[in-house]
């Protein structure tokens, strides 16, 4: 396993599998217990539509760490498994219905 220091990722560009320039790593997200990454927090690429994106309060994308394919010069995220705002409504719906049953 190849470790990375944190500091050296800031500024980062990340780029989908598929082509999109969502952005560049501002910070990373960490679970308080286990001390487990859990979200890239990037600053948006300008040309980038986020209204369908996972942000913050700031407007900084959310970007999981298991969308994470590969860190190098750029970081490559698997656009499938991308956290985005289509995907949680479906998912908030489906369990809604679920409860409802």
């Amino acid at each position: 396993m190849v470790k990375i220091k944190a500091s050296k990722l800031r500024d980062v560009e990340i780029i989908t599998d598929t082509g999109i320039r969502l952005g560049w790593v501002y910070d990373l997200s960490f679970d308080e217990e286990t001390g487990d990454i859990l979200v890239i927090v990037a600053e948006p690429d300008e040309d980038l539509d986020v209204s369908e994106f996972v942000t913050d309060h700031e407007g900084l994308l959310l970007i999981p760490i298991n969308s994470v394919k590969s860190i190098g010069e750029v970081i490559i995220v698997d656009s499938a498994k991308l956290a985005v705002k289509s995907k949680l409504r479906r998912i908030s719906t489906i369990k809604e219905r679920l409860h409802h049953e």
